[in-house]
This record gives structure tokens, C-alpha cells and sequence, in this order.
């Protein structure tokens, strides 16, 4: 007699799920996405350039630049290149770790292989190679589903693992990231989490060394795939850790199993070695800091209310579902208090590491997409704290009514967000709410937005009429003077208006500095600055040219966030007459508005002297 199949059981639910997210990521690359043909930009180029560039060009250095040009020019990537950077020694490393182009790489080679008997260009941009991968990484990402599945069943009834499944999957920016931003970090990240906590469940019930190589390769490949990847060692170390004798007896279980911990450090080192070679090639050396041109970390001002809470991505406003699971810890406690010292700690630190890091809006995403791949050891907490709240009749349905809610409001904005009526980059309180649960956006709705930054080298402001103008700093070297400069370089011999100018020369390079906090610039998420000033050179410019710099350095230059240069003999000059230049500058969004501080200058890039005079800055702030 054939058993008959149930529709609502765990694996039937992991089933469905898996087969949702292929069909919308289909749906959504084809038809909203171009069609697979931008798969591999923005962040992403960042973790593949290590393919095409080894395995396709035999330049891993990425020496000839000839070949990003084409990419740029072919396909488009990005606005800018800004995912790799030169190193002193004629290379350049991508700005990350390899670990992604190790889970590239099998589609990689189903791409090429396709591109090379075909018609398409065998360059690692062509859409054999995008389809590929684009389709291909799905099978890490399913092969999460039915992992956190697994591993739920070993606490939860098949009932409860349903819910959880259906909450933390669809209730949560996991769908998002897996739907169509199946190539970035967070969902293949998920997958890894799952797998990993998976194998310490198995370990810790019976002990084998093939287990604990695995575990050792699952989180070596996280941790190399991305810097966060470190956070799920603390889940096997602590498990089973919750007072001094389940200490000693964890400590006993793996002196007695010694030669496991060898097994688990050996596959821990596998993927990393190949990036420790690439480093030893490539740099010189075998360790390298490939984030070094990332914001770094506000350790001792961590974002916490706006991580959590903010429009812009706060985590429990885009996932309120979310909720339960933090609630779920305490639930968890009470339940199963071996395992919750493990959770707890890996939360934590995760909150907090994610809430210091310097670009706490996460890019352009839908809500907080770094917690994605935490969602796989928080489905622990949110198992215990349904499992609790089903026992009590009120709260039950309560608890049923807004978890149906957050599922479907997870997944409208998930349909709002990819078809363009949400930005990544651009939501406030005002336009969220203008837009909730709206099909159709309005012209005036969008004035409510912050600034759409859209990465072009030039900042085009022409819309002043929307702003209202004030001059934060204004220089002519005579009775006006909003800074301190050195007098010893004031010039009388030639002046625009009155005796006097600023002489910038090849013994003294640089022009008088304007420093200002983001908070003093404005209070806004955003200002327009115009920069203006005029310039006398007895040469032609081109021959000894100077530049206009504006930049935002965070905490002390530790990082430098949207430098630009304006080189002065791109402008029409007239030798010795005096000229001006005019620019416009669009603030980047703050990393902190008080260690966020805007240099402008102007420094010589030549042998040859000019004066400066009428130096001006400008100041634009929204009107609402």
C-alpha cells in the first residue's frame, strides 16, 4: 500500500520553497534583470576577477588593464572600477578574499566551455558565463535549505520545523538574496551557516573524523568566502557548553577525540592555502590585507539604533519577523540551555561587529542583508520561542496572525523592491510610508526619497531651485578669510579684485586646506557643494597643471570615501589671464556624521607656480 505524500510536512515545505526561488529567480533575471547580462557586477566582480583573469587572460595579477577597459566597455559593470586596486608592485588585488571564486568556479568552467563552442566571446563576461553562474550557485543556496531543515529537525517536531521553514525563508530578506542576489554573499553564506551548524549537531551526537573534516572545510571556505565567515566557529567551539562540568566535559570529549581536531585543521586550511599562494605570488607575501581600502569598523560608536531601526535598512523595521527569533533566546534558554551559550554568543558578537561596521546601510540592498546568513542559527531561537508560544491559546493565534503578516509583507516588498518602486539606497520614513503596500509610485512620492546617487564620476546639480544656498567658507587673501592659511606664500604682485592672492609653488604644494565635519556641512543625509575659484598661471596649464581635490575622510583618514580630482588643465585656460573653475560635489552618504570630515584643496602637480584667488565654498540643503 503506497503511503500517501504530505503536502505540509518539512521536506515537502523545503521542497516547495526551493522550487519558489528557482522560479522566481528565473522570472526576475530574465525579465526585470537584463535579461543574466549584469550577473557579475558591482561587488560581485569583486570576488570573480580572480577567474577570468587567471584562468582565461593568464594575468592573476591583473597587470594589463587593457582588459578591465574592455570589460567596462563591454559590459558595464559598475559605474566605476572600484574592485580592485594597485599594490605598489604593478598587480592589483580585488578588494576580496577569494572564497566566492572557489564556489564560482565549477559554472565558471560550464560557462567557458559553453562560450568556446558557440558564438559567444570566450572572455568570462558573455552570457554563457553569467547564465551559469548565475543558475549554478542556486544549488548552494537549496542545498542550505534542506541543511537548516536537517538540522531543525534534531530539536523541533516536524510541525514546528515547517513554520520555522516558512518564516525564516520567506519571512525574512533571505528570499530577497536568494532570489536575486543569488551571487553575492548572504545566501551562499546562509547555506554555509547550515551546513556547518549542521555538521557540529552531528559531531557532538557521534563523534567521526570525516565529520569533523567537513566541518573544518565548510567553515574554512566561509571564512575565506568573506572576513564574517569566522562568527560561526564560535557555534561548534560552544556547543554544549553551559556550565563549569559541561566545560570539562567538552573538554574531555575532545581531548579523547584529538586526532578529530587534526582531521577538522587540516580541511580548515584547504581553501585557505590557495589563497595564501595567490598572496605569495601576487604581493609577495603570504599574508595580505586585501579590505584595506574598506571603511573599517566604529568599535567604540557601533550603529546599533540605526541598524536596528532606521528607514533607511533598519533590520527590525525591513524584517520584523525577525522579532521572534530574538525573543526566541530567552524561549531557548529555558528549553535547551546546552546549546544556548553557543547561540547567544555567536548573536551577539554578530550584532555588534555588524552595527561597528563603518557602512552600516549595507549598499544598495533590500533591508540588512548582512544578518542573511545569521538567519541559520537564529532559526534555532525562533524554533523554541514558536514551540512556546503554540502552548498558549491567546498569543497562539496572535503569534500566527502577524507571523502570516511578516510573511507577506516580507515577500510584497520583496516584489515592491525589484520592481523599482523601493531603493537600495534611498528610503526614508516619509517615502516608506508613502509606499506601503502600494503597487504604483507617484512622481511626488519620489521627491521624498533621499538623493539617488548614481556612482558617475560627475555630479550633475540642476535642480538649485530645490535648495537653499548659504557659502561655508570663502577666501581672498585680504579682509575675508573664514581659514587660517600662511601668509608667507600671499602674492601682491597680481589679485582678481583688491592687492592680494594665494601663490601655491613647487616648493610649497599645496593651497590652503578647507576642513569641515559632516555635521557642520549639514544635518542632512545629503548636500550639493560648488566648489569655486580663480587661477592665474604665466604657463600653459597642460605643460604644469594643478588639481582640485574634494574628499570625505572617516575617522582620521583611516578611510577616504568619494575623492575627487579636477585636474585644471581639463578647463579652458587662457595663459596669463586669470581663469575660473566651477564644480559641484554631491556628499556621499555619511559613515558618521561626526568622524566624517570633507577636505578641499588645491595642490600642484608640476614645476611651474599659479595664484589662487576668490576661493569659495557653496553649500546647498533640500528645502523638505
Amino acid at each position: 500500500m503506497k503511503s500517501k505524500i504530505n503536502f505540509l510536512s518539512s521536506k515537502s515545505i523545503a521542497i516547495v520553497i526551493s522550487i519558489v526561488i528557482v522560479i522566481v529567480h528565473f522570472i526576475l533575471r530574465k525579465y526585470n534583470y537584463q535579461n543574466f547580462h549584469n550577473v557579475l557586477g558591482w561587488d560581485v566582480l569583486a570576488y570573480y576577477l580572480y577567474l577570468p583573469f587567471t584562468f582565461i587572460h593568464g594575468d592573476p595579477g591583473m597587470t594589463d588593464q587593457n582588459i578591465i577597459k574592455y570589460i567596462f566597455d563591454n559590459y558595464q559593470p559598475s559605474g566605476t572600477f572600484y574592485q580592485a586596486y594597485p599594490i605598489g608592485n604593478g598587480n592589483w588585488s580585488p578588494m576580496y578574499t577569494l572564497g566566492y571564486a572557489i564556489l564560482y568556479f565549477p559554472f565558471f568552467i560550464v560557462g567557458h566551455i559553453w562560450a568556446l563552442f558557440s558564438s559567444y566571446p570566450a572572455d568570462g563576461f558573455s552570457y554563457p558565463y553569467q547564465f551559469s553562474i548565475a543558475n549554478g550557485v542556486l544549488t548552494y543556496i537549496i542545498g542550505g535549505v534542506f541543511a537548516i531543515r536537517k538540522s531543525l529537525t534534531h530539536f523541533f517536531s516536524d510541525k514546528i520545523t515547517s513554520i520555522v521553514l516558512v518564516c525564516m525563508l520567506l519571512g525574512t530578506t533571505f528570499f530577497h538574496e536568494a532570489v536575486i542576489d543569488e551571487v553575492g554573499p548572504h545566501a551562499m553564506m546562509f547555506a554555509g551557516f547550515a551546513t556547518a551548524l549542521l555538521l557540529t549537531i552531528k559531531w557532538h551526537k557521534n563523534p567521526q573524523s570525516k565529520t569533523a573534516f567537513l566541518l573544518g572545510l565548510v567553515i574554512g571556505l566561509c571564512i575565506l568566502a568573506r572576513g564574517s565567515g569566522i562568527f560561526v566557529v564560535f557555534v561548534p567551539l560552544l556547543w554544549n557548553i553551559h556550565d563549569k562540568a559541561s566545560l570539562i566535559e567538552k573538554l574531555e570529549l575532545v581531548w579523547e577525540k584529538r586526532k578529530h581536531l587534526l582531521f577538522l585543521m587540516i580541511g580548515l586550511f584547504v581553501f585557505p592555502m590557495i589563497q595564501i599562494v595567490y598572496w605569495k605570488l601576487i604581493t609577495g607575501d603570504f599574508i595580505f590585507n586585501t579590505y584595506k581600502v574598506t571603511p573599517g569598523f566604529d568599535w567604540l560608536q557601533p550603529h546599533f539604533q540605526k541598524v536596528f531601526f532606521s528607514y533607511k535598512k533598519g533590520w527590525l523595521l525591513y524584517t520584523p519577523i525577525i522579532s521572534f527569533a530574538l525573543l526566541g533566546l530567552y524561549s531557548m534558554i529555558k528549553q535547551n540551555k546546552q546549546i544556548s551559550f553557543a547561540v547567544i554568543t555567536f548573536v551577539l558578537i554578530n550584532i555588534y561587529v555588524i552595527s561597528s561596521w563603518g557602512t552600516w546601510w549595507q549598499g544598495g540592498s533590500f533591508g540588512s542583508r548582512y544578518f542573511v546568513e545569521s538567519y541559520a542559527i537564529l532559526a534555532i531561537p525562533f524554533g523554541y520561542f514558536t514551540q512556546a508560544i503554540l502552548h498558549k491559546r491567546i498569543l497562539k493565534y496572535t503569534f500566527i496572525l502577524l507571523a502570516s503578516f511578516f510573511v507577506f509583507l516580507n515577500l510584497f516588498q520583496t516584489w515592491q523592491f525589484n520592481n523599482f518602486l523601493f531603493d537600495g539606497y534611498s528610503m526614508t520614513k516619509e517615502y516608506y510610508w508613502r509606499i506601503f503596500l502600494k503597487t504604483e509610485v507617484t512622481d511626488e512620492d519620489r521627491k521624498y526619497r533621499e538623493i539617488i546617487r548614481d556612482f558617475a564620476p560627475v555630479d550633475v546639480f540642476n535642480n538649485k531651485e530645490d535648495y537653499n544656498k548659504r557659502t561655508a567658507a570663502f577666501l581672498n587673501f585680504e579682509d575675508v578669510n573664514f581659514i587660517d592659511f600662511n601668509r608667507d606664500y600671499i602674492d601682491s604682485t597680481v589679485s582678481v579684485s583688491g592687492n592680494n592672492s594665494f601663490k601655491i609653488t613647487p616648493e610649497a604644494i599645496y593651497g590652503p586646506t578647507y576642513k569641515i565635519p559632516y555635521h557642520h556641512l549639514t544635518q542632512n543625509e545629503h548636500a550639493y557643494m560648488t566648489v569655486s575659484f580663480d587661477y592665474y598661471a604665466q604657463h600653459d596649464i597642460a605643460e604644469s597643471s594643478a588639481f582640485l581635490i574634494v574628499e570625505m575622510d572617516h575617522n582620521n583618514g583611516q578611510y577616504v570615501e568619494k575623492r575627487r580630482a579636477w585636474n585644471l588643465r581639463d578647463f579652458e585656460h587662457k595663459t596669463g589671464e586669470w581663469n575660473t573653475i566651477s564644480v559641484d560635489y554631491l556628499t556621499p552618504y555619511p559613515l558618521s556624521m561626526t568622524n566624517d570630515v570633507f577636505k578641499i584643496y588645491v595642490y600642484l602637480d608640476g614645476d611651474k607656480a599659479i595664484n589662487i584667488d576668490n576661493f569659495k565654498v557653496d553649500v546647498y540643503e533640500r528645502k523638505w
